[in-house]
């Protein structure tokens, strides 16, 4: 897989988006499967104050941190065969009273997500809208540890994520954060990823949050109909030390996401089961 000469375009102003004010989207999205927001909403404050607790957390020893149930370990985690050399906290709606620090967080994007989904559905032509599959309760929050691996070029190989959407955060280090995605078209005959794939970086501007299509999508464009709508295919590289915070965007537990009778629930619990290393 080869790597690209531009990056992913610059962010889009959120609240020109929810005006229904970005021609130029529609063609970023069938592109990448991707794209950046600005001006959204979410506080500097909340996001610095989960970084702060994401960095509490990782800091401690394995044995404090694996006392934890919603924490993966060191390469406890997946791609195909591949062990992903980082550490991660999954935080569920339901579990949010445990982590004070990032109740704000979660009930600001909960905030936005609704006109999000609105957005990119106006902005796709999909009807029905993608909101009136989201309620929010299967929503989750994944903070996630890569620890500085000099060997490691390819962190995590080139996957998409089983979600409705993805939002990523990453601190403003004013550097890559390592984060880099495909360009269309990437896929052999029978939907595989193809070997000349071309992936761009995805640089991090100050407070910008990243939208990534997830695996449900196409699924429920299948069942409805609905014309060039993908999911983003994308790895992490690099070596240094790294933090990232992902919101999970998932429809509802018992939305059908086809002909073949299989749920969101279905879904989800089959790749998070996938994606375990298991001891």
């Amino acid at each position: 897989m080869q790597r690209g000469s531009h990056a992913l375009p610059p962010a889009v102003d959120f609240a020109r988006l929810c005006q229904g004010d970005e021609p130029g989207l529609k063609a970023t999205i069938q592109k990448y499967g991707a794209f950046k927001i600005k001006n959204h909403g979410i506080s500097l404050s909340a996001k610095d104050r989960c970084f702060a607790f994401s960095r509490d957390f990782f800091g401690q020893s394995c044995a404090s941190k694996r006392m934890e149930p919603a924490f993966s370990r060191f390469e406890g985690e997946k791609v195909k065969e591949t062990r992903i050399p980082k550490e991660s906290l999954y935080v569920s709606k339901n579990k949010l009273y445990d982590y004070p620090a990032v109740q704000r967080l979660s009930k600001e994007l909960e905030r936005i997500t609704p006109e999000l989904l609105q957005a990119i559905s106006r902005t796709l032509t999909l009807s029905p809208s993608l909101e009136s599959f989201h309620s929010g309760a299967s929503d989750q929050l994944a903070f996630h540890h890569y620890p500085e691996v000099p060997e490691a070029l390819e962190r995590s190989p080139a996957h998409r994520d089983w979600s409705l959407l993805t939002l990523l955060m990453y601190e403003d280090t004013g550097r890559s954060n390592g984060l880099e995605i495909a360009e269309r078209p990437y896929l052999r005959q029978g939907g595989a990823p193809a070997n000349s794939a071309k992936f761009i970086p995805v640089n991090p501007g100050r407070d910008e949050i990243t939208v990534l299509l997830g695996n449900m999508l196409p699924r429920l464009a299948k069942l409805h109909q609905w014309e060039d709508v993908r999911s983003c295919l994308h790895r992490v590289s690099g070596f240094g030390d790294r933090y990232s915070i992902a919101c999970f965007i998932n429809a509802e537990d018992d939305l059908l996401l086809g002909g073949d009778g299989t749920t969101a629930r279905e879904h989800r619990e089959h790749w998070e089961t996938r994606s375990k290393v298991q001891d």
